[in-house]
Order: structure tokens, then C-alpha cells, then sequence
């Protein structure tokens, strides 16, 4: 199912990027199939945002996802090479709750850094369950849309380099 002119501008569309239209390697986060689906990816990273924001400060923030979109999509275009469509900004919540998650480590306690590693396995059972076919439906996505799951992964791997090159303590 496709919605209007500006989303199908703006997503990634594989046989578009590939003809040139680079900027919708940043767009397609930015788009998505249905309202509920916005609102979860937004919630989860301005959630994130509010966590990650007084350790890593306006400009270091902002740079992290300036850079993660491109490399998220990217990704998309080498490791799903049957993805010929993608919005949304799952993969970006996720490197920002990833990143969040890095922020609270290192002045986290040993509960918390407990509790934490638990919020690691669950989110790696989530995208192997994802990878595996299994959704929950929350995001509302129409029936000819799955979730696209490298992208969760690459949300992860996204959010080990930003720590890496913003050197995040």
C-alpha cells in the first residue's frame, strides 16, 4: 500500500538511490506508512534523546544522527537486497537508545548496568525474532510492508561507531 507524492519522494526506494537520488538516504527516516508507526519510532527517540542528551550535549547529539542515517540506509541497500522500499526511523530509534543506554553505563550502578544488559538481551531478541518473521503489529504497517529488521541491527552497529568516533564516556 503507497501513500501520496511527498513519502514516495522522500523514501528509500533502492532502484532510486541506486539512479543517483542520494538524498533519500537520510529522507527515509524522516517518512513513514501510517500515523501510529510516527508516533512509536518518535516516541522511542525522543525517549532516547532525553537520556542521551545532557551527557552527549546539542552538537555531538545532532552530528550522531546526521551520520547514522546514511549509514543505516546504506546498510539497507547491502545487506537487504530484496528491500526495495523503507521508511521509517526504527533503525535510528534504535541507535539512539543504544547510544542512551552507553551514556547511562558508565555512572550506572551495579543494578542499573544489570537492568540494562537485560534491556540488551531483549532488544537482540527482539530483532532475532524479527529476523525470524515474527512482529508484534504495534507499528501498524500495512499487510504488503515487514518490518525491516536490518535496520534495527544496523540502528546497533550505527550506535558502536558513533560511541567510538564521538567517544562517548
Amino acid at each position: 500500500m503507497r501513500f501520496g507524492v511527498v513519502p514516495e519522494l522522500l523514501e528509500f526506494d533502492r532502484h532510486a538511490i541506486l539512479a543517483g537520488e542520494i538524498w533519500r538516504l537520510w529522507t527515509c527516516h524522516l517518512v513513514h506508512y501510517s500515523t501510529r508507526h510516527a508516533l512509536i519510532d518518535l516516541a522511542t527517540a525522543a525517549a532516547a534523546c532525553s537520556v542521551a542528551l545532557p551527557v552527549l550535549g546539542w552538537r555531538r547529539l545532532c552530528l550522531a544522527v546526521a551520520l547514522t542515517a546514511p549509514l543505516i540506509a546504506g546498510g539497507l541497500l547491502l545487506l537487504a537486497p530484496d528491500l526495495i522500499y523503507y521508511r521509517g526511523a526504527s533503525g535510528m530509534a534504535v541507535m539512539l537508545v543504544v547510544l542512551a543506554a552507553c551514556t547511562l553505563w558508565r555512572q550506572a550502578g551495579i543494578r542499573a548496568r544489570t537492568a540494562l544488559a537485560l534491556l540488551g538481551v531483549a532488544l537482540a531478541v527482539k530483532i532475532g525474532a524479527e529476523a525470524l518473521g515474527y512482529t508484534t503489529g504495534w507499528s501498524d504497517l500495512p499487510a504488503d510492508v515487514h518490518v525491516a529488521w536490518q535496520a534495527h541491527l544496523l540502528g546497533v552497529s550505527s550506535a558502536a561507531l558513533t560511541i567510538k568516533i564521538l567517544a562517548v564516556r
